[in-house]
């Protein structure tokens, strides 16, 4: 499998950073896709991959600052793959930025869910505005 995918953020879609060799697993950015299926499906591809062979300890970062509807199905498929992992006695751990109640609540929901250890980090983007 291959060690590292990475995708460039574009306005709509976030960065994506997947890296086994530096335990580096992380979306950042905006995720509005107008097909979220066609833009997650490598990341799910990369995931199910990493699944066969996952590190001890697997942190995976979601850094969003906002998504629509079909990214969030996929993010689900993100956590049932983390959840995957987490059941063949690996550890995993989900760090969830939010800026607002909303991502908060979200955050709160996938963690309801997934039944996986979240850790939620307030953010702000006043350090944006000059």
């Amino acid at each position: 499998m291959p060690k590292l995918f990475f995708k460039d953020p574009t306005e709509k879609t976030p960065l994506v950073i997947l890296d086994k060799e530096k335990a580096r697993f992380e979306l950042i950015g905006v995720s509005v896709p107008t097909d979220g299926k066609e833009f997650y499906q490598p990341v799910l591809d990369w995931m199910k991959k990493y699944a066969e062979a996952p590190l001890e300890e697997t942190v995976f970062v979601f850094n969003l600052d906002y998504f629509n509807i079909s990214s969030s199905k996929m993010i689900l498929f993100v956590l049932y793959k983390l959840q995957e992992i987490e059941s063949m006695g690996k550890k995993v751990k989900v760090k969830w930025f939010y800026n607002d109640e909303d991502l908060f609540e979200a955050g709160q929901d996938y963690e309801y869910i997934s039944r996986l250890d979240f850790v939620f980090v307030k953010t702000s983007k006043e350090y944006l505005v000059k």
